[in-house]
């Protein structure tokens, strides 16, 4: 007799535990997800941090929290993960009440792009395993990885030569009443510009920067399309790190910077084109705009208009840098009118060592093949 009201009383224990976990279970309960930094460059280390709190009386025995994320985030700890066509990740949690667990799980960035997490699900069960409750959430978190920087040692001959241009043409607008700042001496800078007393302080030549009387810009013209029928990826890669270097580079120099292609933006669908502008907040947007353009170089827009436009409307002191692997003639001949109105502007032509170089297809730019290795 004492079986049945045994039985009657783990039944209603069962039922009883599973309607309060059931309605309870998610009362209290916050699972956050995000990416420990707002922004790294390719080939960075970085981690997305996990934390679950659990603000009850109620624990959560088993707690499963599943999410993706790009496989191009690589992951040091397999554990957990399944990787197909994105990583997938079954973390299963026990916590306890009023506990607050927190896991950080590092991984390398292997490509530029813009990154979320998707598909968040939390998953709870009941003391005995048998009921399964799931709710989805949104993640509100996201990672941009920038091209990866060119290094200055490569940059170095070809960068000179564009300052020692654009400081040849400004010379004549510097007004050497508006002082902006001091910075280390280059070769491309005139002696008259070194500030003798900054440099005893610092042990180290240093110059004075002024402000101009008239705005100029250098235009970055960024050609992604690719003409030959399969697309490389290292050229196209190349091609973007470049213009983000040569970017970062002519705006810690003050001097204010357009970026126009024909790249298409991931997120708005649109190409990309960004107005002149200068400073850590520019070249934020810049380099933001470059890692989410997308991989497709196959059937984009010309850029050709977007030069030909320039034609009209340049300015003596304004520079023009054109980087594409693509030789293609209309391009070049368009960008070689513009550059007889602005001399000593630059053609950067992304190429692997094997392949030729058509530099009289623009002759009256500074035109510079840049070499790409074929493997990384």
């Amino acid at each position: 007799m004492i079986i049945l009201p045994t039985l009657f009383a783990v039944l209603l224990l069962y039922i009883l535990q599973a309607v309060y976990y059931k309605k309870y279970w998610m009362r209290g309960l916050e699972c956050q997800i995000r990416f420990q930094d707002h922004a790294v460059n390719e080939g960075d280390a970085s981690c997305l941090l996990e934390t679950i709190t659990n603000r009850k009386l109620l624990p959560l025995t088993t707690l499963q929290v599943k999410f993706s994320v790009s496989r191009k985030l690589k992951f040091s700890e397999a554990e957990n993960t399944a990787t197909t066509d994105n990583n997938y990740r079954n973390d299963i949690f026990s916590v306890m009440s009023y506990e607050k667990i927190s896991r950080s799980l590092p991984f390398t960035a292997s490509k530029r792009g813009c990154y979320q997490v998707w598909n968040l699900d939390l998953i709870s069960f009941d003391l005995f395993l048998m009921n399964k409750s799931v709710i989805s959430r949104a993640v509100d978190t996201s990672l941009y990885v920038y091209p990866k920087p060119v290094p200055f040692a490569e940059l170095k001959a070809p960068f000179r030569k564009m300052m020692g241009t654009i400081l040849t043409r400004n010379s004549a607008f510097e007004d050497p009443f508006e002082f902006r700042g001091i910075r280390p001496y280059q070769q491309y800078d005139p002696m008259k510009a070194v500030n003798w007393k900054a440099s005893a302080k610092t042990g180290e030549l240093m110059v004075n920067v002024h402000d101009y009387t008239a705005s100029r810009q250098v235009t970055i013209f960024l050609n992604l399309a690719d003409d030959s029928s399969w697309h490389s990826e290292r050229l196209f890669e190349n091609a973007i790190r470049l213009a983000a270097s040569y970017a970062e580079l002519l705006l810690a120099e003050g001097i204010p910077v357009q970026l126009i292609t024909n790249g298409i933006d991931a997120m708005t669908k649109q190409t990309l084109v960004l107005p002149a502008g200068a400073g850590t907040h520019h070249i934020r947007t810049l380099k933001e705009g470059l890692a989410r353009l997308s991989d497709r170089s196959q059937d984009l827009p010309e850029l050709e208009p977007l030069i030909a436009e320039k034609l009209s409307v340049t300015h003596g002191a304004d520079f023009y840098l054109l980087i594409s692997y693509s030789q293609n003639s209309r391009l070049l001949r368009t960008f070689d009118q513009l550059c007889l109105q602005s001399e000593g502007s630059q053609w950067i032509a992304p190429l692997h060592n094997d392949m030729e170089f058509l530099q009289d297809r623009c002759p009256h730019a500074v035109s510079i093949k840049w070499e790409v290795s074929r493997i990384e």
